[in-house]
Parts: C-alpha cells; structure tokens; sequence
C-alpha cells in the first residue's frame, strides 16, 4: 500500500483488531448502535463482534423542597428569592453522580423520574413570580444528561392548597424531548389558585414537551372523600384543553377502585368535554378482593353524549379467591371492550367443571375473546396449599391452560409468576389461543420440558430467572435471565460462567450486573427498543 494513501474510518474497521479495539473504548451501547446504524457494512461488522458491559440501575428518585428562612416569611422587604431555602437531598444527587461516573451501561428503572416536591414560600409580590417559577424548574434537573431518554415524570406534591398551582405552572418552564407522560397526584386538581391568574393561564402547560400525550392522575388508595375530587373542575379543564394540542392527547386515571363513585360522576361530568377537545379518557382499575362488581351501564349526559364507564377500562388487577369469583370476574372483564392489560393473583382453588361449563356454553359472556384491544396478560399464583407438589402443579396447569381458552389472539405479552410448571402440552394449549405472544415473563416456576418454548412461534423477549436449562427458540431476539438468590465467592464464579458459556455462542452481545442479571440479544442496532423492554423488568 502507497504511504502516502489515506484510510477511511470504514477501512480502519475492517481491521478486526482495531475495530475491537475502538469498540471497547465505546462504553455506552447507544454509541455503539449510532455507530451501527452509520452504514450498513458497519452493521455487519459489528453484528460478528463479542461485546460485553457492566450495567448499573437507577432508582432516580428527586427531591425538591424549598421553605421560607426562618423569621423572613413576611419580611416582604427582601426578594422572594433571598427569604427561600432551597434544600439539597444528598440521595438525589449521588445518584446522579453516581452514574455518570459510571464505567459502562446506566439503565434507570422505569424510565422515569419520580419527583418529590415539598413547596412552602409564603407570600411574594407578583414580579416575583416568574423569577421563583423558573428557579423552581432548575432544581428538578430534568436536562441532566443520565436523563435524555427519560420518558415519564412521576410527580409527588406536598404542597398546601394555596401554592399547589406553582406545581402545575413550573412544568410551563420544563423542557424535554423524550417526555410521553407526566404523572400528577389527583388532589391537584382541587381548585388551584393562581391557575386564575389570565397570565398564567394563557401559558400551554406543556410547551416544552414536544412527544407528550398522556397525563396520568394517580388515585391515592386510602378511599377517602376527596379521593374522586375535582374540585370546581377548573383545574382539569385547563389541563385538558393545553395536552389537547398534542397528538393522541389521552387523560388516565390510575388505581381507581371500581367503587369509587365520586371519581365515576366527577370522569362523567368531563367526558364531554374531553370529546369536544379530542382528548380520550382511559381507567385502570383496581381492584382488590372485590367479589361483585357493578357493571356500569351506559348513560346519557346532559349534552347528549353517551357514556359508558366500562368503556373507558383499559387495565384492571383483581384477586381471585374461588371458582364462584372466577366466574364472576371473567363476567365482568367481558364488558371491557378496551380492556388493554389485565393482571391477576389467583388463590390455590381448582376451577370447577360447573364453572368451566358455563363459560364454554357462554363465551360472549364469559370469555375475554371479544377484547380485541387486550395485549398483556400477568397471572400471580398467591400460594397457599397444603395439597402435595404434584395434586398442585396438575391443577395449575389445568386451570391454566382453561385460563388460556378464553383469551382473545390479540394477546401479546404474557407474565406468570410463582409455582406455575411449564410443559409442551401447557405451551402448546396457550399458543393455540394466543397465537401472537411476543414476550414472555416466567418468575419462580419450572420447565418440564427443555423443549416448550418452541410452541410459541412469534415469540421474540423470554424473561426469567434460575438458571434454566432450556432450548432458546431462534425466534428469540432478546433473553433476559435473573438470578433468585445472590451467590458469593467461588460458586458464584462458576454459576455465572456456566450460564455465559451456555448462551454467549448464540448471543454475542451481553451485559450483567452485580446482582446475577443477565441480558443477552445479538442486534445492536435494536438496543433502544431493548432498553426500554429491560427498564421495566425488575423492580
């Protein structure tokens, strides 16, 4: 080769000792996969490449307070800004320290910021108030650079009455590109008061957060009076007129309890409001122990705009303790025309053939096969038998695979936990009636059969834990794999070399924590796709 003949970078990469050698000075995978993604000769090349890293998880969890000194709250004389203590929590701050020193892959949990707000600043003049707002959306650090990919902001206010708008009107002076969702507490939305203000009502509340469509309001789970509470329903309606400017607006209200009256009149009296703005309304219930449920019926508002509870019911948890509740649970999630995810802890019960013969002599009244929008299932099995080990695991698998039966094939992703076995005949059964899982979670059970997963077909994401000694279908892009007890020393050397050495010839690219978790996918140009499935895996 001509001295004089200059390299490209592609050529400096064919080299397999220098492309591996810049790979591993590349720490983050999303530098890696932006690499990938450059041209499609360096996607093949790196495709080949063994790539290993550390991860570490994060609990970002933000606390903001800020209270006025001691003796200045009405010494108006000084500036809003000099009578303030702005608080510092240590534990927000090492975290975030914390990772960005981090040598490798930083992964926070949920993808979301939970942001704990204590706000106390008495009384200020007016000019002040933009100056105070603004210093309050510096502390929340939303642009810190751990946090580009954050998606949900999660917020807990513990602010009075009267200052409980500053809350609401500091998200004006946020700013983030990949925010979807803001969560708030519904007791916000009992009549702000600087809400009233024209000036800073004129301000869209959510300016700043270009990808934003769902606001969430979290239902505080003691039942009490205010829990329903809108207030004069001025709060809600200025919310809901500024995320209507957003694609896909949706308005959620979580863990309602199917009995919370006050919050069904309160939903009601805005769902015509929401119809006029574009804005969809969606309730994740839930539920309990809560053997009979009314079915809500639909109802026509003073508007003229028909109204149904039940088809505003996009997620409900409930516990099963019986074949009797059983029946009457399946009864109720029938009515749920856009019942999304359902999750269920069942009690150690055989579902009887009375039961099962009135669900198959019914199955428009007693089957989820006309919820065409239901994607993830979760079932909890709440052991409590003294029945022998295999009585137990014939009648799990039973009531399973009956469970099975009366699922639409719209199902995507499926979660089981605790004591369930998994068998060729049970995978088989379920793939049958859910011919479209994707995803499949399997927490503290067992594999009779090293071959059952291949009954699933379309199956991409297998998520478990032990040490499984099983066959991965090849339809599998990405397996995650959590340990149940924490090994030390010498055993947990060889634990974790035997579960690399079984898997690493099939996935080349990997990462592990201290903690024995494993992540194994080959496409590294899928990792944010990826990242975002492992960000909701372990809790």
């Amino acid at each position: 080769m001509d001295a004089t003949e200059k390299l490209s970078f592609i050529d400096l990469m064919k080299v397999d000792g220098v492309r591996k050698s810049i790979l591993q000075y590349v720490v983050k995978l999303n530098d890696i996969e932006n690499l990938a993604k450059t041209c499609r000769y360096l996607d093949l090349l790196i495709s080949e490449d063994s790539i290993r890293r550390d991860i570490k998880w994060l609990f970002d969890d933000h606390y903001v307070t800020i209270n006025c000194k001691p003796g200045l709250d009405e010494v108006y004389q000084l500036p809003i800004l000099e009578r303030i203590n702005i608080i510092k929590d240590n534990r927000s701050c090492k975290t975030l320290e914390e990772g960005s020193q981090y040598y490798g892959e930083t992964v926070i949990y949920k993808n979301r910021i939970i942001f704990n707000v204590d706000l106390d600043v008495g009384t200020y003049i007016g000019e002040e108030h933009v100056s105070l707002l603004q210093t309050i959306a510096g502390e929340f650090m939303l642009n810190h650079q751990l946090r580009s990919d954050v998606e949900n902001l999660h917020f807990r206010c513990g602010c009075s009455v009267q200052q409980r708008s500053l809350l609401l009107e500091c998200l004006s002076y946020l700013n983030h590109g990949s925010v979807k969702r803001i969560e708030l507490p519904i007791g916000i939305l009992q009549d702000c008061y600087g809400l009233r203000d024209r000036d800073v009502r004129i301000r869209d509340t959510f300016q700043g957060f270009p990808n934003l469509n769902e606001l969430l309001f979290y239902v505080p789970p003691d039942r009490s009076p205010y829990s329903g509470s809108f207030g004069n329903g001025s709060t809600i309606k200025y919310l809901i007129k500024n995320l209507a400017k957003k694609r896909n607006a949706t308005v959620i209200f979580s863990n309602v309890h199917p009995n919370n009256s006050a919050l069904v009149r309160n939903v009601q009296k805005i769902y015509g409001f929401c119809s006029r703005q574009g804005v969809q309304i969606k309730l994740e219930f839930d539920s309990g122990y809560l053997d009979i449920r009314q079915i809500f019926k639909t109802i026509t508002g003073r508007d003229n705009t028909q109204f149904s509870i039940n088809n505003l019911v996009t997620f409900d948890a409930q516990v099963i303790g019986n074949s009797k509740s059983f029946l009457k649970c399946m009864k109720t999630f029938s009515s749920y025309d856009n019942l999304e995810t359902l999750k269920l802890s069942l009690y150690y019960f055989n579902i009887d053939e009375d039961t099962k013969d009135t669900c198959m002599l019914d199955l428009k009244r007693y089957s989820l096969r006309n919820c065409r929008k239901l994607k993830k299932v979760t079932l909890y099995y709440l052991e409590s038998s003294g029945k022998s080990g295999e009585y137990s695991e014939k009648m799990l698998g039973n009531n399973l695979m009956f469970f099975g039966s009366l699922m639409p094939d719209t199902v995507e992703r499926l979660e089981l936990f605790n004591g369930y076995h998994l068998s060729s005949q049970i995978t088989e059964t379920l793939s049958y009636h859910m011919p479209n899982i994707k995803m499949l979670t399997f927490y503290d059970g067992a594999f009779k059969d090293s071959e059952c997963l291949n009954a699933f077909r379309n199956l991409k994401v297998f998520i478990t834990n032990g040490n499984p000694i099983i066959e991965i279908p090849e339809s599998i892009r990405l397996f995650v794999v959590g340990q149940r007890y924490f090994y030390s020393g010498d055993q947990s050397k060889n634990f974790y070399r035997e579960l690399v050495k079984r898997y690493s010839e099939r996935f080349l690219k990997y990462l592990h924590d201290t903690t024995g978790k494993y992540i194994f996918f080959n496409d590294i140009t899928q990792w944010k796709k990826y990242k975002c499935v492992v960000q909701n895996i372990f809790n």
